[in-house]
């Protein structure tokens, strides 16, 4: 049960004050995860009196953190990623309640890294943020405004991870490419949409389209290896025909 407790990684966007790091990782030492990651978190928080302080006796957990710049480095050698949010939209789909989460991080964990990430207290994460996730968990609360802070949400989806590792049977299926792979078949493919002149900005509908598209897949390394081809094959075909090559043999 260790080693998929081990796949689990929860990272933190941007977390405000370094007592919501410590409120945190003593909910993470309680549900059994040690792997923590942060994006941009205050300086200093490792030895900020507050962390230690709602941080009690979980430590270790503040100490082995890894800091990154953007969610986009943090997840780079993850495949799959939940993220925690209760905002929607329209580029937000697929939303999990945190037992039906669970379920298939436990299904997973044996097998591959798996992130379960939380934004900033205030406003979450952004839009090209949202994109990078497979999964969204929503909380469901009672009242007209509800709202939990960074700690309650992240100590209420590890329990349900917690129940679930180690007693939810696992399945069998390829590994998944991590998303430093997926990243680079996105860039390939714009690349190659811009070589056909498509008439929209970066960032735009196509573009995100595409990522939420791709992040509903199971591709391994070979599968994406097959639309990199492709996608340099076109662009070779593009730059190296003429206008002889399209016209029709004759019978």
């Amino acid at each position: 049960m260790g080693n998929d407790f081990d796949n689990i990684h929860v990272i933190l966007v941007e977390p405000k004050e370094p007592g919501n790091i410590g409120s945190a990782v003593r909910a993470m030492k309680n549900m059994g995860i040690s792997h923590l990651r942060l994006v941009n978190p205050p300086e200093g928080y490792h030895d900020d009196d507050e962390q230690k302080k709602f941080g009690y006796r979980a430590q270790e957990i503040t100490q082995n953190s890894k800091k990154f710049t953007s969610l986009t480095d943090a997840l780079k050698d993850i495949p799959v990623a939940f993220l925690a949010t209760s905002k929607k939209g329209k580029w937000k789909r697929d939303f999990l309640l945190p037992e039906q989460a669970a379920e298939m991080i436990g299904q997973r964990a044996h097998k591959e890294k798996i992130a379960v990430i939380f934004g900033r207290e205030v406003s979450g994460v952004t839009v090209d943020e949202s994109q990078m996730a497979n999964y969204f968990i929503y909380i469901p609360m009672a009242g007209a405004y509800p709202s939990l802070n960074l700690s309650q949400a992240v100590l209420v989806v590890l329990y349900e991870i917690f129940k679930k590792i180690g007693k939810t049977p696992a399945l069998t299926y390829p590994k998944t490419a991590a998303k430093k792979e997926f990243e680079r078949l996105y860039d390939n493919i714009w690349r190659l949409m811009k070589s056909l002149l498509i008439r929209e900005p970066d960032k735009g509908l196509f573009h995100r389209s595409l990522k939420r598209a791709l992040n509903r897949t199971r591709w391994t390394n070979a599968d994406l290896a097959v639309f990199d081809r492709f996608c340099k094959q076109v662009r070779w075909f593009i730059n190296n025909k003429t206008k002889e090559d399209f016209k029709e043999e004759e019978p």
